[in-house]
């Protein structure tokens, strides 16, 4: 998604003037900076005053083509000194009029026009981000399950976990290797945070006070958050991270403030937002679950895409969750308008690890429908720990459950710990040494298998049926019954699956080795009743015994 700045000294000489005319393309980002006349003793909180609009916003107005009758109010925001800017990313094509609105007669009643094309089918398979922001579907026999681009493409949450990438030691180049290679994996979603309170001074984007925003380092971040989504990744923006008492270090104003400012800031990019990490961590920051809730709406209101809402929580067990814990927000909140779809952290280690089904299962199971994600599972710290087969069954279990994709985090990145810019191990295991690319890690294959593989097929059909498993330890099934089954085998071995629905059909099946990432064997099998079914590989033929996907599908 190209970005497109311009400075339009003509305004300084003719303020009403009407800027030149600009074609970009839908979705990209059209930018227009201004210079203010008044001088505010601290633009950042004297432009964000509580309960009162924006200091500098702008309506674009479409007038023709599929623009034509669209309207959006977008906030501008302080960028440093006397700059404030205004970002569109304009979602159909046509002419769109433009004109600012400010007590500042810099910022004023400046107006322009901007001609906007459509990219073609092709250039939206080169990037996805060109479809548009992150929606949940709304229609079909699935709404309220699955995510879809703007323009309706469903969308397979493959998730990365870049906590901590906003360190300011972090050169542009590591970001980009990072990018580079989850984008080839076929991984959608980036977890970034955009943090207040980051973990540390160095992730930080305000200072001390939370008065003050960082604006260069943030300026930094935005262009990491540009080149992902130029390279087809979503990027997921929680503002702030939940510690003990923040309703008293940091308080509800100096939090609403910054979110409003991420908000006015990030809107035209591909983003999702979320809440905070770990929110209702130490019974909410103090802050309770009210606020929360009446933060998330007021996200809801800032924003004029409507884009995805919804927060991380802190499961049970966790250092900090006793008080309010929570395996899923479904648990809490899942009434909340606000809300679009839960999050889920089960945590680190095996036994949080095999709950996930189970706390899947329970999200899915709610009304009103409501995607589920899984958005901190068990990290692959270091090589080996946990194995391969452990983040296969999170991911597998989950999505064949009901969840609308799936996270990984894992090795050097869920901490960025890099060359100019190490990390502490702290309690968890990890890689120090930078021998090894940990971008390839095991586990990060099988989640790129994962996705690679399910993009083939119609994933957003499938609907979750552990009934048509029978004598197999792993109901991991997601069917269109008499069309298509999917099962997870974590332990291999014999199963039947019950084909009854397929009567009279014939079935094109295939068996797929995820230890080896391959295909390993294929036929046809008759439906309209309970088959019984073998992998080429199990016990005690071989003693080693791995996980298996059955594919079975109508030729």
């Amino acid at each position: 998604m190209r970005s497109f700045l311009i400075i339009p000294l003509f305004f300084l000489i003719f303020p009403m003037a009407r800027s030149q005319s600009i074609t970009i393309y839908e979705w990209e980002i059209f930018e227009q900076s201004y210079t203010s006349k008044k001088e505010l003793p601290n633009p950042y909180v004297d432009g964000l005053i509580e309960n009162e609009k924006p200091y500098f916003s702008a309506v674009f107005t479409g007038i023709s083509g599929e623009a034509e009758g669209n309207s959006y109010q977008v906030p501008g925001f302080w960028d440093g000194n006397n700059i404030w800017r205004i970002r569109f990313a304009p979602p159909f094509p046509g002419k769109w009029q433009y004109i600012t609105e400010s007590v500042d007669q810099g910022l004023n009643r400046k107006k322009g026009d901007l001609f906007v094309q459509e990219w073609t089918e092709d250039e939206k398979i080169d990037n996805p981000t060109r479809r548009g922001i992150i929606q949940v579907a709304d229609k079909g026999t699935r709404q309220g399950r699955y995510f879809i681009y703007f323009d309706g493409t469903p969308f397979l949450w493959i998730g990365d976990t870049w906590w901590n990438w906003t360190k300011e030691e972090i050169a542009f180049e590591s970001f980009k290797k990072l990018v580079d290679t989850r984008s080839i994996q076929q991984f959608s979603v980036g977890q970034l945070f955009f943090a207040g309170n980051g973990w540390g001074k160095s992730s930080s984007l305000l200072d001390a006070s939370y008065q003050h925003p960082e604006i260069e380092h943030i300026q930094k971040i935005e262009k990491m958050i540009q080149y992902a989504n130029e390279k087809g990744i979503t990027v997921w923006i929680h503002a702030w991270w939940s510690r003990d008492k923040i309703d008293e270090t940091i308080g509800e104003e100096n939090m609403k403030r910054w979110w409003r400012y991420v908000v006015h800031r990030l809107q035209a990019y591909n983003v999702i937002w979320v809440l905070a990490g770990e929110y209702n961590m130490h019974n909410y920051g103090g802050l309770d679950i009210n606020f929360w809730n009446k933060l998330g709406n007021m996200i809801k209101s800032e924003d004029p895409y409507d884009r995805i809402v919804s927060v991380h929580p802190t499961p049970p067990g966790w250092a900090g969750g006793a008080d309010a814990p929570q395996w899923s927000t479904a648990e809490a909140i899942h009434s909340q308008d606000w809300l679009d779809y839960n999050q889920s952290q089960p945590g680190h280690g095996r036994w949080r690890n095999e709950l996930i089904p189970e706390i899947v299962i329970d999200a899915y199971q709610r009304n009103p429908a409501k995607p589920i994600v899984v958005t901190e599972p068990w990290y692959e710290f270091i090589e080996g720990n946990p194995t391969d087969m452990d983040i296969r069954f999170g991911a597998w279990s989950a999505i064949l459950n009901g969840a609308a994709g799936h996270s990984y985090a894992g090795g050097h990145v869920w901490r960025a710990h890099l060359p100019e810019s190490p990390s502490g191990v702290g309690v968890w295991p990890m890689d120090t040494s930078f021998d090894i690319n940990t971008l390839y890690y095991k586990g990060a294959k099988s989640l790129s298998y994962l996705s690679s593989y399910l993009q083939k097929i119609t994933w957003w059909q499938l609907e979750p049926h552990p009934e048509y498993v029978i004598e197999n330890p792993s109901p991991h099934c997601s069917a269109i019954p008499g069309n298509v089954y999917l099962a997870y085998l974590r332990y291999g071995g014999t199963v039947k699956i019950d084909l009854t629905a397929g009567r009279d059909q014939t079935f094109q099946y295939e068996w797929i080795d995820l230890v080896n990432q391959k295909k390993a064997k294929e036929g046809e099998i008759k439906g309209g009743k309970i088959v019984s079914m073998s992998p080429p590989e199990d016990y005690p033929g071989v003693l080693n015994f791995k996980d298996w996907l059955l594919h079975i599908f109508l030729k």
